[in-house]
């Protein structure tokens, strides 16, 4: 792909959308004759006639090999004959030999099909950027690390199971024009405009004037005194106390004295009281202190609380009136508020213009639990207090910004003079509307501007340095005067010299050089394969350290390559990995899709899901840096939980909002991704649970085993909320259909074991009801949580696999489950290579990977080690 500017217009995109149509119009040329007396021998007496077996008929389908419909349904029959499934076991088996003559012939067929395709078409795709990746190399390149981009982008496409594939990463023009609106979002907020850093603010905060619907009662004098707090000189008190008067005691929800506020409960599950003292101005990093603490509130006695509660943080984006209301942009995390103790919290937080901090109980009960005596005055129960947030910012350790810096270098900010510069447009600023809070810009002081006495000079000598970073590879001198030529132009044309080199550089990161991983057919060379690795650990783009040693050529040594991966995986961006990889291999990217039935599991809410998604990733992350090996995925003695999941799950000796690996008894049945509450809640659909999703969950996901769809005019099954039939009495009904059996034998016993599980991961023996049953125990419910469902049928979590063996509950199917090591290896092996080479696996990779789950297995059979043996491979480093 060339490296010349990119001009947004339409055109450019058709252009590009045709060429890419035509690479993959060229067809494959047609095989040989099919292998079809193996088949006439022992499938036609089933598959084939008027009603096949399965609706395959074998003996119409065709032979050509370069439809892709066509080559996936052959690869199948290898596969069903090769692992012995096909002919079925109660049929007449075929001798060994010829079996094999029949899959050595059919296998071959395949490959060289597979190979003329490929030499027609390429084996990769063009493909750009996904959303996530064009933010985090924003984040990085311009070391801005918490600018929001990717929600102002168009959702990415999927395809075999990521976003990373060329196949499901179109463009269009409402993708182009996103791009540019980012580019200037982006050159907005790097590009400095006073000659000093704004005015570090330091700000203490108090609930009492705080946004949000929940009233609030200021006790004077005979109310409650929580405790005295003196102010801190360095972080001086905002706003002024609201008083409410007394009739105002009937909506209360939180009381106060100094800069103390307890709140006992809250509007909804995502509500959140917000600081509103404090909106953000300038973007950048802010250093954010609280002190929290818990309490047991008697009908105004203050005592000591249950135990350690969790208080949550989130940032809001405030829009329109800046009045808030919204529901948190996300989730800072859960912060302990011990019993009558402060523990102070700190934490440094990238913040967007118009952010501002939200505060919620999260692990207090939903507010109509504590509204039902009508008052404060009157209610017993847990609270949490916040005596303060103090907010310092925003912090430069230089100025200009790295972000400045990265686009002009040294050249100094000057004021621009009208007078000295005539027929010279001055830069512009884009007003911004700043909403809500006390705090407001430094008054402007003149306007400044970069200054430059050789602009063309300085100009060559900027895109430079800038172009090989933002394109990840050398850029050849004649592209770079291509922008040196934009940005002259437009000084030609009247802008001054920063609006030239701002209207250079939109163009370089709206090119298909930025947008696109540029890689060569064939063999990577060093600066693609850092690239390839950069996106796969850390989904962004490569470091200077990266970058030095592609080009020294020395990336592609094995212990050079080995000890990058492992620093990689060191550094804190590698987060980004394990929540992108898992948001989707495990679906923890819909974690949200649906809302359980409040009736049936009340005690759901945001910190349990929350803590659940968080398990799954700390789990992941255990996984990667204990090297621990693919039996883990499915059984552990161990298991990454806080209070709130330890108490779900049924575990004693857990406090605390934070996860940390907590040793499980010897029956217990959680362990492994396969019985934890996220996956659990991600495969059922919010009301009841079905074998169905969940057993097919597990071969896909898991197993690398996808079923086939259900076939056409099979009715789905509704499960029965009311308690009069189990899931499993109507499935019973629905296997009696002969064209469902042979894929319900495989999809139904993983979901059997896993009905041991409820819609929110909680272990059951009897299904939960609304209609008919027993009364329920509270169990580990809250108290001020009210219950009214009941408990129906109990749960059969027994079943047979397809090859006749059986388990007697969930735990006896993770050990049969969990000894598939090399099943479960090879597919996280292809869920890797995947994710990270942006293309399937094909039928001719099956080899590589083989080698690879060996050469892993050899050594331990480690999910580290099976990355680092991934990147090692030809499979990585080809394209």
């Amino acid at each position: 792909m060339s490296a010349a500017p990119f001009k947004m217009s339409v055109l450019s995109v058709l252009l590009l959308g045709v060429a890419l149509l035509q690479s993959t119009l060229t067809s494959a040329p047609a095989q040989a004759a099919a292998p079809t007396g193996f088949l006439k021998s022992h499938c036609y007496d089933c598959h084939s006639a008027a009603e096949p077996a399965g609706g395959l008929d074998l003996s119409a389908l065709g032979w050509d090999l370069s439809n892709a419909e066509n080559f996936a349904r052959w690869v199948k029959i290898f596969d069903r004959v090769q692992q012995g499934e096909m002919p079925p076991p109660e049929a007449e088996r075929p001798p060994a030999a010829e079996r094999e003559r029949f899959t050595q012939a059919l296998q071959q067929s395949l490959l060289a099909a597979e190979q003329a395709r490929f030499t027609a078409q390429g084996r990769t795709g063009i493909r750009r950027l996904t959303r996530s990746e064009y933010e985090n190399t924003i984040r990085d390149l311009f070391a801005m690390p918490g600018i929001a981009l990717a929600g102002g982008l168009p959702a990415d496409g999927s395809a075999h199971g990521f976003d990373k594939n060329s196949d499901a990463l179109d463009i269009s023009h409402v993708n182009m024009a996103r791009y540019v609106e980012a580019a200037e979002h982006v050159l907005e907020y790097a590009t400095a405009t006073q000659p000093t850093a704004p005015t570090v603010q330091k700000r203490r905060i108090s609930l009492m004037n705080r946004g949000g619907s929940v009233a609030h009662v200021v006790m004077n004098g005979d109310g409650v005194l929580l405790r005295d707090k003196q102010p801190d000189p360095d972080f001086p008190a905002s706003g002024e106390h609201r008083h409410i008067d007394q009739g105002a005691h009937q909506r209360m929800g939180a009381f106060e004295t100094g800069s103390t506020v307890g709140l006992f409960r809250h509007e909804d599950e995502s509500f959140s009281c917000y600081f509103i003292e404090h909106t953000t101005i300038y973007p950048g990093l802010y250093r954010v202190r609280t002190s929290l603490w818990s309490f047991q509130w008697d009908k105004g006695k203050v005592l000591p609380s249950r135990g350690v509660e969790a208080a949550r943080l989130s940032v809001v984006q405030l829009t329109g009136d800046g009045r808030g209301g919204q529901h948190p942009s996300y989730v800072l995390g859960y912060y302990d508020a011990p019993s009558l103790e402060s523990q102070e919290h700190e934490l440094v937080q990238w913040l967007n213009i118009n952010e501002l901090i939200g505060f919620n109980t999260g692990s207090l009960a939903p507010v109509a639990n504590y509204a039902r005596k009508g008052r404060a005055m009157a209610f017993t129960g847990p609270g949490i207090a916040c005596d303060w947030l103090d907010v310092e910012g925003p912090l430069h350790d230089v100025w200009p910004p790295v972000a400045h810096q990265v686009l002009f270098g040294d050249l100094p900010l000057v004021e621009f003079q009208p007078a000295e510069h005539p027929g010279v447009r001055p830069p512009e600023r884009i007003k911004v509307r700043h909403l809500g809070g006390l705090n407001r810009p430094d008054p402007p002081a003149g306007l400044w501007t970069v200054g430059s006495d050789q602009p063309l000079v300085d100009a060559d000598r900027l895109l430079a340095r800038f172009l090989p970073r933002a394109f990840r590879r050398p850029v050849a001198a004649e592209v770079r005067q291509q922008y040196v030529a934009l940005a002259a132009q437009r000084m030609e044309a009247g802008d001054c010299f920063e609006t030239a080199m701002r209207w250079a550089y939109r163009a370089a990161l709206c090119s298909p050089d930025f947008l696109y991983h540029v890689e060569p057919e064939g063999p990577l060379d060093d600066y693609a394969l850092a690239n390839r690795l950069s996106y796969y650990l850390w989904n962004s783009m490569p470091d200077e350290r990266l970058t030095d040693l592609a080009a020294a050529g020395k990336l592609r040594q094995p212990d050079v390559l080995q000890g990058e991966v492992e620093r990689l995986l060191r550094d804190p961006k590698s987060e980004r990995f394990v929540k992108d990889f898992l948001g989707q291999w495990l679906n923890l990217q819909k974690i949200a899709a649906n809302d359980p039935d409040r009736k049936l599991y009340p005690e759901f809410g945001p910190y349990l899901q929350d803590s659940m998604v968080a398990e799954t990733e700390a789990y992941f992350r255990e996984l990667l840096e204990k090297d621990l090996d693919a039996s883990h995925l499915i059984r552990s003695d161990f298991a990454m939980l806080n209070e709130k999941l330890a108490t779900h799950y049924g575990i004693e000796g857990v406090s605390g909002s934070q996860i940390r690996r907590v040793p499980l008894p010897a029956d217990c049945p959680r362990g492994g991704f396969l019985t934890q509450a996220s996956i659990l809640k991600i495969s059922a659909n919010g009301t009841t649970t079905s074998p169905v999703p969940r057993g097919a969950f597990v071969l896909e996901r898991l197993l690398g085993q996808a079923p086939d769809p259900p076939p056409p005019n099979i009715p789905a099954i509704e499960p029965d909320v009311r308690g009069a039939t189990t899931i499993r009495e109507q499935l019973d009904k629905h296997r009696n259909n002969t064209v469902c059996a042979s894929c319900h034998a495989k999809i139904d016993p993983p979901g059997f074991a896993l009905e041991a599980f409820d819609v929110i991961g909680g272990f059951r023996t009897r299904y939960r009801a609304l209609g008919e049953g027993d009364k329920a125990p509270r169990g580990s419910i809250d108290p001020f949580i009210g219950i009214s469902f009941l408990l129906g049928p109990q749960v059969d979590a027994s079943g047979q696999l397809p090859d006749k063996r059986t388990f007697a509950n969930v735990q006896e199917f993770q050990s049969l489950l969990a000894a598939e090591t090399n099943l479960l290896l090879t597919n996280l092996a292809r869920q890797f290579a995947i994710y990270s080479t942006g293309r399937d696996v094909a039928f001719s990779d099956r080899e590589a990977i083989a080698r690879i789950v060996a050469q892993t297995e050899k050594e331990g059979g480690g999910v580290r080690t099976l990355i680092r043996k991934l990147t090692q491979s030809e499979l990585f480093q080809s394209r």
